[in-house]
């Protein structure tokens, strides 16, 4: 209970007055965003795993696995609509948290460890810097209790005291901790894998020992395709899941920033942040690995500690149990408790004056807790304390080496000396677990970056449900949200995003990149965007609505504005061109082309194509040479710019120039607050925007341009600027499409009428699970207009049927309900054999 509370105590500190215990950015705006919209989605559809989804341009709704809609706190959520889905994400995390703490504290317990160690330990595991993803990238973590399950589990089945009654069959205790391992983060389950076998190959020699010889190498191979079977049955009962997630995963490619070289690879990491401090790692503080070198030198737990350091140490671990998607310490989090259980045994060896102190190996621990402070610690508290922690251990080494030559112990009763020793143990970790938690920018409860319109507002004022609903204000919060569950947005911000949507958005139609990766889909003012993609209806500031729009209802200077002239969801289309010709065009000319144009692969076997040229309308718009001429500031600069023409109302103004700059930090300039922006060096997901595009309307004479630089020593060079009428955005071959009610995975149902051949059309974003149907008929889709699903179409009526089949779902959930129902009946078996 007192580590429970102290663990609550800190958690408490660590919460500003105000604030969620969640951060601004990844876990406001991605996890608990998702998940409420995985609620919303649920109370619309009544579908509890559904196929698709109305995010990003529409997409297979297993792009949002990630974030875990068959969670416990997510699936419990939907049983109380009234309750705000962020006291369900910070409530299951802070649980969760605890939950692991009195988890480490009990299994130590259990295997003989004293309740002095058991408390260090358990408070080590609390105070893990690593849990700092528990109010960010929570699955980097939330697995954690289920792990240390495991881990327990692995004690009953190898019990030295069983091995002459071992008996073959899966064990469902393991099972079903291996199974909630993968259904909060499938990410991190190999490493999971990994660091339960590690835990075998520590257990096996004792369990062995007590064992008939005669028997031992049958039974060491029985205990081990034992565990591959009960693995095996774990990832089979989580294959709903974890199959069309695969599939939709393999479908698309992850962007990582920039790539892996061979050298990095294969290159080792001095600063270990893989344990310590760093909450991308294990974040532990320098006492634990000492007693992981300590544990070296002891020949029970050396196997178990050279394989944890190893780990640790080379690069080419975490490259490979990152999936070789890059090398990142953050894949070594689940190896914690067996660190904590290391370091357990050295504490314990200490205590019983089994394990002697080492100077040497003191220094040894300094070397990467130096390299950090030189290199990568920025935080003047967290340099303090991260310098006492090591000055603390150097003395408590050197002293007890001293006290123990000089033969002399100290005169205090044991309660006492406990006492202090667990102070001088935890007041370190603790600090530094405050001081690393007070580095976040948390999530205010009082947010005012949403929620300005209501569902009602919606139902009054947007009287076409399938049109595109975008937000474009604080896009970082809101690229998720939605108001109703079964809204359609342009915008998506996942782990997993369609890469042919994305290379439209950011390298076609050439959308600003706003913040510091491009997995992020955005919105933001681009009127060819909106046209393409349908974006009948946004919410904005009342001073920045884009021209076309039309203010439907305006608060507290938010608007919900419609624009009637953008493309149908689904429509019929004669005018048409071929990607050969279309891919011959290049920068402006091809955004005008795209709006007029429907752009498909060439002619087909039902439908003969009839390509319509088309002559852009772009015109040249020439600024004068010191337009964006800056000078180097170590603040942010705005200055009002004339331009050298007024441009009439319902005129789009384009411009592009190249930014120059190999600096840390991030830089941005935003025009008429329009942002772009360059991530520096030290983002994780380099979005490599070194030409920054805008494209600015206004209904109103335009005269000048506000535009802000942010600081930093970077340059601007071939700036161009174009014009072009807003009226040019109309596609002359649109044909109506009627649409009719929908259910099931439908998606698209309706009847059309082609005066001539063509191709029926969508804005939904083309990818495997489509299925296509014409007078009951089922054709193939296609993709149309670089990143959507289509199909030719002949002359006529028809009725259309457009459905979307997530791939792997249905196998999948065959697979995981015989596994579980072959674990129910092979043990169901075995009861008459133990009774």
């Amino acid at each position: 209970m007192l580590l429970l509370s102290a663990g609550g105590f800190l958690i408490w500190r660590l919460i500003p007055e105000g604030s969620w215990f969640g951060s601004q950015t990844d876990w406001y705006s991605q996890h608990m965003t998702i998940a409420d919209y995985m609620r919303k989605n649920f109370y619309a559809t009544g579908q509890l795993f559904p196929d698709f989804t109305g995010l990003g341009g529409g997409t297979n709704f297993f792009s949002l696995s990630y974030y875990g809609f068959m969670r416990p706190d997510v699936l419990i959520s939907y049983l109380f609509p009234g309750i705000a889905m962020a006291y369900f994400i910070q409530g299951y995390a802070i649980l969760e948290i605890l939950l692991g703490g009195g988890l480490i504290y009990y299994w130590l317990h259990r295997k003989g460890f004293s309740d002095f160690t058991s408390f260090a330990c358990g408070f080590f595991y609390l105070t893990a810097n690593c849990f700092f993803q528990a109010h960010r990238q929570i699955m980097f973590v939330n697995y954690m209790p289920f792990l240390i399950l495991a881990f327990l589990f692995l004690d009953q089945i190898l019990d030295v005291r069983k091995a002459a009654k071992y008996r073959f069959r899966p064990h469902v205790g393991l099972v079903i901790s291996l199974f909630f391992c993968i259904l909060h983060s499938f990410y991190f389950f190999p490493s999971c894998f990994t660091a339960c076998i590690l835990y075998i190959f520590h257990l096996l020699p004792d369990f062995l020992q007590n064992a008939e010889e005669t028997i031992r190498k049958k039974l060491k191979h029985k205990i081990w395709w034992n565990y591959i079977l009960d693995v095996s049955i774990a990832v089979s009962m989580n294959m709903f899941l974890l199959l069309p997630t695969g599939l939709a995963i393999l479908g698309n490619k992850k962007d990582t920033g920039n790539s892996t070289s061979l050298l990095k690879i294969l290159g080792v990491n001095p600063t270990l942040d893989s344990i310590l401090y760093s909450p991308y790692g294990c974040g532990l503080t320098v006492i634990c690995l000492y007693a992981l070198f300590l544990c070296i030198r002891e020949k029970r737990t050396r196997k178990l500690a050279i394989a944890i350091f190893a780990l640790l140490f080379f690069d080419i671990f975490y490259w490979i149990l990152n999936a070789t998607l890059y090398v990142r310490p953050k894949s070594l989090i689940p190896f914690l408790p067996l660190i904590l259980y290391l370091t357990a045994q050295a504490l314990e060896g200490l205590h019983l004056k089994k394990i002697r102190h080492s100077l040497p190996l003191t220094l040894l621990c300094a070397i990467p807790v130096i390299v950090q402070l030189v290199f990568l610690l920025r935080n003047d508290q967290v340099r303090h304390l991260t310098m006492a922690d090591l000055i603390l251990l150097l003395l408590v080494v050197t002293i007890s080496l001293f006290l123990e030559k000089k033969e002399f112990s100290l005169p205090c009763r044991p309660l006492f000396a406990n006492i202090c020793g667990l102070v001088l143990l935890c007041a370190v970790p603790a600090m530094l677990y405050l001081a690393k938690g007070q580095e976040e920018r948390y999530a205010s409860r009082s947010d005012e970056s949403r929620d300005y319109f209501s569902q009602e507002d919606l139902e009054g004022y947007c009287e076409n449900t399938q049109s595109r609903f975008d937000i474009i204000e604080h896009p970082s919060n809101n690229t998720n949200y939605v108001i109703t569950g079964d809204q359609n947005k342009s915008t998506l911000y996942s782990s997993i995003t369609n890469s042919t949507y994305n290379n439209l958005i950011y390298d076609i139609l050439k959308m600003p990149i706003s913040i510091r990766n491009r997995v992020a889909m955005t919105a933001d003012e681009n009127p060819f965007q909106e046209y393409l993609m349908g974006v009948r209806y946004i919410q904005t500031k009342a001073d920045k609505v884009p021209a076309g729009y039309t203010v439907l209802q305006e608060k507290e200077g938010h608007v919900l504005a419609e624009n009637e002239n953008v493309l149908p969801f689904a429509y019929g289309s004669m005018a048409l061109m071929t990607e050969d010709d279309y891919d011959q065009l290049s920068y402006p000319e091809n955004l005008d082309t795209l709006a007029n144009r429907t752009i498909v692969s060439g002619a087909s076997d039902d439908t003969a194509l009839k390509s319509t040229p088309y002559v852009s309308q772009m015109k040249n718009y020439t600024l004068p040479g010191d337009f964006f001429s800056r000078e180097t500031s170590k603040k942010n600069i705005t200055v009002e710019k004339k331009l050298p023409e007024t441009l009439t109302a319902s005129t789009i103004l384009l411009i592009s120039f190249d930014v120059e700059y190999d600096g840390e930090r991030d830089v941005s300039i935003i025009i008429d607050g329009v942002r772009n922006r360059l991530s520096g060096s030290l983002a994780p997901y380099p979005n490599n925007n070194h030409t920054f595009s805008y494209m600015l309307s206004s209904d109103q004479d335009r005269d000048s341009l506000e535009i802000t630089f942010s600081k930093g020593d970077y340059e601007i060079k071939n700036v161009s600027a174009y014009t072009i009428p807003l009226s040019s955005l109309s596609h002359p071959g649109v044909v109506t499409f009627q649409e009719h009610d929908t259910a099931g995975k439908q998606i698209v149902n309706g009847t059309i009428t082609m005066p001539e051949d063509g191709y029926f059309v969508t804005s939904y974003t083309y990818s495997n699970g489509y299925k296509a149907y014409v007078d009951g008929t089922e054709v193939t889709p296609v993709q149309v207009n670089k990143a959507f699903v289509g199909f030719p179409l002949q002359k006529g009526a028809h009725e259309i049927v457009l459905e979307f089949h997530a791939p792997g779902k249905s196998l999948g959930l065959i697979f995981s309900c015989l596994a579980a129902l072959f674990l129910i009946l092979w043990n169901l078996l075995c009861l008459p054999r133990h009774k």
